[in-house]
């Protein structure tokens, strides 16, 4: 997810994704409801580091005992309706992670390596300077992500990739789908969460870094 704020602090395309708490919080209700009804741990993700994950979301994290990782594009810290490095700490200390989603948010995919590898770098370590920890946890940003860039993220020793494809998640594999709460993604976010989840689930995320490698040998995204 996104911004909750109940008036948006996001603008232009950013309020795409942007959803009040008010409309979201039953539905992170019905969400922990189905995953303790079948036992598939949930675990909430926001990215672009706006004031209401501190605000909104980390406090329903904490009431509800539920995981939450944090992706924060650097550049943006300060900004009014975003977080402050104080927040992240707030955060780090909450016991949620906090994770590297670059330094100026721009598409990995799209640049040059120098530039991708340097994006990344500054935005690890701003965060890691902030909260006095090593970050091992990566979403590149828009979601987009070919070969290259998992084979680069992995070499800089980072052990999970979040993407925005949707689906279920298995813990033992480093590639991590998401489904991204938003107006008019609400069903499919249900219907993915009601899953028991079974061999076609496990076989996507266990041969996701191998299909990327093909996608992109064909010039697929």
């Amino acid at each position: 997810m996104h911004d909750l704020s109940e008036v948006p602090d996001a603008c232009g395309d950013e309020l795409k994704s942007w959803m009040p708490f008010s409309a979201v919080e039953p539905l992170l209700g019905s969400l922990l409801d189905v995953s303790r009804s079948t036992g598939a741990k949930l675990r909430i993700t926001s990215d672009d580091a706006f004031r209401s994950d501190i605000d909104l979301l980390a406090p329903w994290l904490i009431r509800h005992g539920v995981d939450g990782i944090f992706f924060v594009p650097t550049s943006v810290l300060g900004q009014p309706g975003r977080l402050a490095p104080s927040d992240l700490r707030a955060l780090a200390a909450l016991g949620m992670e906090i994770g590297v989603h670059g330094a100026r948010h721009i598409d990995w995919t799209s640049i040059p390596e120098r530039e991708f590898l340097d994006d990344v770098s500054e935005g690890r370590n701003v965060i890691e300077d902030i909260i006095g920890r090593p970050v091992d946890i990566v979403a590149p940003p828009f979601g987009r992500f070919n070969i290259r860039i998992l084979d680069r993220l992995f070499a800089m020793g980072f052990r999970e990739v979040h993407t925005c494809r949707p689906g279920l998640a298995l813990v033992s594999t480093a590639i991590k789908p998401r489904n991204m709460l938003k107006s008019g993604n609400i069903p499919i976010v249900l219907a993915v969460a009601e899953r028991q989840g079974g061999w076609s689930d496990v076989a996507r995320c266990r041969l996701r870094h191998l299909s990327t490698r093909f996608r992109s040998l064909f010039g697929v995204s």
